[in-house]
C-alpha cells in the first residue's frame, strides 16, 4: 500500500461536532433489570468485604493467642498398622 492510496482524514470542524446522540428510551422491564443487576453487584461486593473482615479478625485472634500454624506430619505409603510385605 503506497502513501498515494491513503485518504487523509477530514479535519474536525464545528459543524461535525454538533451531532446529537440518539437517546433510547428504556422500558420498565429494562429499568428493573438494570436496578437488580446493580443491587446484585453491590451485594456481592459487600459479601466479599464482610468475608475478608471476618478472615482478618480470625487471623488476628489466632496471632494474639499465639497459636502456631499446624505442622503437617510426613505422609507415608504404608500407614501404621497396615500389613505389607
Amino acid at each position: 500500500m503506497s502513501i498515494s492510496n491513503l485518504e487523509l482524514m477530514p479535519e474536525l470542524t464545528d459543524s461535525s461536532l454538533e451531532t446529537t446522540p440518539e437517546i433510547e428510551q428504556m422500558t420498565g422491564a429494562d429499568h428493573l433489570f438494570q436496578i437488580l443487576c446493580g443491587v446484585g453487584i453491590a451485594s456481592g461486593l459487600a459479601l466479599l468485604w464482610t468475608m475478608e473482615s471476618v478472615r482478618n479478625l480470625v487471623f488476628r485472634a489466632l496471632n494474639a493467642l499465639h497459636i502456631p500454624a499446624r505442622r503437617h506430619k510426613r505422609g507415608t505409603a504404608f500407614p501404621a498398622g497396615s500389613r505389607h510385605a
